[in-house]
């Protein structure tokens, strides 16, 4: 077991001794406390939207999940960013710039994810239908 010494500071198993069971319950409120978070934001945000922006207009709004694959086109600076919405999420599946990290990035399917192409300022992002103020960070 380590102790503290005398000579220095308390050392961080000075601060953390105590039995196994309760570290095990310190872990198990801690896995508690982030499983918590995470269905709150699954659940409480409403059906989630997928919008779909050129600068700061807004081009197109679908939902996340439609019962057909959705195939949208969006004239960007530089030329067409196509944009797929289907059951795996939304992805940019074609886009004329020409380090294609946009296309790279894959799906995204969750409530707040962000898919961009900024040479062609083609921006989409996953909204819920209803505000979270959870904290000032996710507003």
């Amino acid at each position: 077991m380590h102790e503290a010494d005398p000579n220095n500071a308390p050392s961080l198993w000075y601060w953390l001794k105590g039995t196994w069971v309760d570290r095990t319950l310190l872990l198990l409120t801690l896995i508690a406390i982030i499983m918590g978070w995470l269905w709150i934001q699954q659940n409480l945000s409403g059906t989630p939207m997928v919008h779909i922006y050129h600068g700061k207009t807004l081009l197109a709004t679908y939902p996340l999940h439609p019962k057909q694959p959705i195939h949208f086109e969006a004239q960007g600076d530089i030329g067409l960013s196509e944009i797929t919405i289907d059951s795996d999420g939304v992805r940019i599946s074609h886009s004329t710039c020409t380090t294609q990290r946009c296309v790279l990035s894959g799906h995204r399917h969750r409530v707040g994810d962000i898919l961009a192409c900024v040479p062609n300022r083609i921006l989409v992002s996953i909204q819920g239908s209803q505000e979270l103020s959870l904290d000032a960070v996710s507003e």
